[in-house]
């Protein structure tokens, strides 16, 4: 790599920071940093140029909150300026790596994602197993406590490797060498989420861990995994691999030909990221059993159009069904008109309800559930619309789902 050291451009100018508050504001809802930034947001801008400038920029403290699905974590939100520094890194490095990243890797990337995965999943399989006519395994991996024992000093030195300009190297160094743990605020959610031993932040050395939730994290990651999806391909070379942050599925045609692949890895953390595979997650398996892999069961059957087959899992279901209880339980007051004459009035909220339906919608039609989606959205639209008066009935005819049942129709 020693030829392709690449110049971080512009990256002083005034513009580029305002490019930057703009791609980090862009799509979010306002929160109170946000709110209090923008309130001086000339003001704010240019002392934080200043600040990067004099190279005397630091990080405020997070905060940190904590979630209990899909399962317990810390989540550390950091300052919305600092998430302005966020957004001008990445900017100036992220084509770079781009170059290097594996197909492979699905997580956090443009045009990849959990959908991309699941399609690259049944690609590979439909092309190992000749259209379904032979039988795939799968070495499904997964690394302990991926995030809170990333050793910053090993992910530090790849990012700035290849930069030139010792101002921006830096600053790099700045923001990943931080540690938010310091000064954080916690904020407890009402029910109390337990973080299990270990797989908390709080808990590990100071070198360690990087906060979950950020956009320098998640790039971050890629990196430092970047090396070992390139080992696996080139030295280990199974018919078939994906990744997708810490989750590993190497594909082969037979047991022998995987058995034993989850010891090398593992070796290969240790000795290049101090980090170990979770030995307890670890399942080699024929995929005419199934394994659970992004939310959804993938399990390969004697299709030969299509031989790896995704089912959602029951807790996704019951999830839908619960929104759409919720969504026609409150849907009188989705939109009325105080009088003939008026406008019609429509209540937020509710929208925003319907706007998460239309994301659950937008996350099960990838996978084997058009008859689940049409008796539950019939059931939403009988609730709504067909049992009531005609002209009535048409004033929420927005809520019926569109023929594919692929989404709720918005006004």
């Amino acid at each position: 790599m020693g030829e392709s050291k690449y110049e971080a451009s512009d990256w002083r100018s005034f513009e580029s920071l305002v490019s930057a508050y703009k791609s980090c504001r862009f799509g979010k809802s306002a929160s109170l940093h946000q709110i209090g930034f923008e309130i001086k947001l000339g003001k704010e801008l240019i002392a934080l140029h200043k600040e990067i400038i004099a190279g005397t920029y630091k990080p405020r403290p997070a905060v940190c909150f904590y979630i209990s699905r899909p399962k317990p974590r810390e989540i550390f939100a950091s300052h919305f300026r600092d998430r302005i520094v966020h957004h001008l890194i990445i900017s100036r490095i992220e084509a770079e790596w781009e170059k290097r990243f594996s197909y492979s890797s699905f997580a956090c990337r443009k045009g990849k994602g959990t959908h991309g995965a699941l399609k690259y999943f049944q690609k590979l399989v439909r092309s190992i197993s000749r259209g379904g006519e032979k039988k795939v395994w799968a070495l499904h991996v997964d690394l302990k406590s991926f995030f809170v024992t990333i050793d910053r000093d090993i992910l530090v030195s790849l990012l700035v490797e290849e930069i030139r300009d010792p101002q921006f190297r830096e600053l790099v160094k700045s923001l990943y060498l931080t540690d938010l743990r310091i000064g954080a605020k916690r904020i407890y959610a009402s029910n109390n989420v337990t973080i299990p031993k270990g797989k908390s932040w709080f808990d590990q050395a100071p070198e360690k861990g990087l906060p979950i939730g950020n956009l320098t994290s998640q790039f971050g990651a890629n990196v430092y995994m970047n090396a070992l999806d390139q080992w696996i391909q080139r030295n280990l070379k199974p018919l078939g691999y994906i990744r997708y942050m810490d989750d590993l599925i190497l594909l082969g045609q037979d047991e022998k030909s995987l058995s034993g692949l989850d010891i090398k890895i593992n070796k290969w953390l240790k000795n290049n990221r101090k980090q170990s595979l979770n030995h307890d997650k670890t399942k080699l398996t024929r995929l005419d059993k199934g394994i659970l892999f992004l939310g959804h069961w993938c399990v390969q059957t004697e299709n030969p159009k299509e031989p790896l087959e995704l089912f959602l899992k029951p807790k996704n279901k019951w999830d839908f069904v619960k929104s759409i209880k919720k969504l026609e339980k409150d849907y009188t007051n989705l939109k009325f008109r105080p009088h003939p004459l008026a406008p019609y009035m429509e209540d937020e909220k509710l929208l925003s309800m319907i706007a998460s339906v239309n994301s659950r919608i937008g996350h099960i039609k990838h996978s084997r559930s058009w008859m689940f989606r049409k008796k539950t959205l019939d059931k939403l639209i009988f609730a709504t619309t067909d049992h009531l008066p005609r002209e009535l009935g048409e004033s929420y005819s927005f809520l019926r789902a569109n023929k594919r049942y692929s989404k709720i129709r918005k006004p």
